[in-house]
């Protein structure tokens, strides 16, 4: 199981970059959900997508600790920059759908 990670590849980090923050934003939005339910969190005051946008963020910046765990304990530069360029990929795509809309005055 661990062998399968141990792989230096641009694919395999741009792979690794995508699916772990999805990953990542599903189990937060479980968790923010739950204590949401039980009363914990409240979006009152907050902007209407304050929620599914924090979390984004955080679930995008979750692929630093992949890239510190690729450089420090194997040293696999090609899947480091996989990774970068996924989470490049994915800023993009959350300053496409939330950013512009925060830049409206």
């Amino acid at each position: 199981m661990f062998e399968f990670f141990k792989r230096d590849s641009v694919w395999f980090g741009l792979g690794l970059g995508i699916v772990s923050p999805i990953v990542i934003y599903l189990l937060l939005l479980m968790i923010y959900s739950f204590m949401d339910a039980i009363g914990v969190f409240s979006d009152i005051g907050f902007a209407e997508d304050f929620r599914t946008r924090t979390l984004a963020l955080i679930a995008i910046c979750a692929n630093l600790f992949i890239m510190q765990l690729y450089r420090k304990a194997h040293r696999y530069h090609e899947t480091i920059r996989g990774a970068l360029i996924a989470s490049m990929l994915l800023v993009a795509a959350w300053f496409w759908k939330f950013g512009i809309n925060m830049l409206q005055f």
